[in-house]
C-alpha cells in the first residue's frame, strides 16, 4: 500500500513538473510587439529614471557588441535607469527570444511594433536613444557606442 502510495505521488510529481517545463518553454519563446505609444508611456512611467532605448536587430554585429554592455549598465544602474531593448528582425517571433536567452540578455526586449521605424526615423543599428530623468530626449546614437561611454553619459544626467 505505502509502495503504490509513493509511486502516486512519485508519478504527480513528474507530471506537474514537465506541465511546468512545458509551461516555463512557451513563455520564454514569447515576446510581445511594442509600438510608439506603448513605448511612449513606458519612458513617462520611468520618469526618475534614464531610460535608454536600443534599437537592434540579431543580424547587426554591433549590436550584439553593445548587449554585455548594457546588461552590466542596468545592473550597476539597477534602480537609476531602464534599458529597453527593441528588436526589428524580421520573424522576430521565431528568432528573438533564443537569441536573448543564448546571448543571457537581462533587460527588458520588445519587437518593433510596425510604427516605430517611422517614429524614430531610422538610419541604422543599432541607434540608441538615451532619456534623462524627466522623460526627455537628450541624446541619439547611430551605431556602436561603448559600456564606458554610455556610462559617462548616465553619470552626467544622474547629477
Amino acid at each position: 500500500m505505502n509502495n503504490n502510495v509513493f509511486k502516486r505521488v512519485c508519478r504527480n510529481v513528474l507530471f506537474i513538473m514537465m506541465l511546468f517545463l512545458c509551461c516555463e518553454t512557451t513563455y520564454a519563446n514569447e515576446i510581445s510587439r511594442i509600438n510608439f505609444e506603448d513605448l511612449e508611456k513606458i519612458i513617462s512611467d520611468n520618469k526618475g529614471k534614464v531610460v535608454i532605448v536600443n534599437m537592434w536587430a540579431t543580424w547587426c554585429p554591433y549590436c550584439r557588441k553593445e548587449l554585455p554592455g548594457f546588461n552590466s549598465l542596468q545592473k550597476k544602474y539597477t534602480s537609476k535607469i531602464e534599458i529597453i531593448g527593441i528588436a526589428f528582425d524580421e520573424n522576430g517571433d521565431q528568432t528573438v527570444p533564443p537569441f536573448l536567452r543564448k546571448w543571457n540578455v537581462t533587460y527588458t526586449n520588445y519587437l518593433a511594433g510596425e510604427d516605430l521605424t517611422s517614429g524614430f526615423s531610422l538610419l541604422g543599428f543599432p541607434t540608441t536613444i538615451v532619456y534623462d530623468t524627466n522623460g526627455k530626449e537628450v541624446n541619439k546614437h547611430i551605431g556602436y557606442v561603448s559600456e564606458q561611454d554610455f556610462g559617462k553619459e548616465i553619470n552626467e544626467i544622474l547629477e
